[in-house]
């Protein structure tokens, strides 16, 4: 399930949302997903490929910690030149994070932040990334040429 909403006002921010089974062949729906909407918000190469890697190795983390036929939630939320993603999917316990481990070694390094908790039998990774461009010279989201 994808939701978008519409394109905000300048100032605000759009939510997507989107849902898929917890299994790494449908990590790349959510890389895929997370590329294509950094480059509507007109950010750089280099930043695309960031937040594209950024949403794989965090999603390949909740889904070796899945709980069996868990679904895999991903919710951007989009700014005017940063971008927010909490993936989150059930599980058992949480998720054990090595800080000097080479994923979150890339997820520290491609990101603004990033963070995870374990709540309620559901593990989450929350991370944030900012265009290199000035926001000022960024398009509002949702602006079409």
């Amino acid at each position: 399930m994808v939701n978008l909403s519409p394109a905000p006002a300048e100032g605000s921010r759009s939510q997507v949302r989107l849902t898929v089974p917890a299994d790494g062949a449908f990590v790349y729906v959510l890389r895929t997903t997370a590329a294509s909407l950094a480059s509507r918000l007109e950010f750089t190469v280099d930043d695309v490929e960031d937040f594209r890697i950024a949403i794989g190795e965090a999603a390949s983390l909740l889904v070796s910690t899945a709980s069996g036929d868990a679904d895999l939630d991903c919710s951007f939320d989009l700014g005017r030149s940063d971008a927010e993603a909490t993936l989150t999917v059930e599980s058992a316990g949480p998720l054990d994070v090595d800080a000097d481990s080479f994923a979150w070694q890339v997820l520290s390094t491609l990101t603004a932040s990033c963070a995870h908790s374990h709540e309620d039998g559901r593990t989450t990774i929350t991370l944030s990334v900012r265009s290199i461009l000035d926001p000022e010279d960024a398009p509002a989201v949702g602006e079409q040429d």
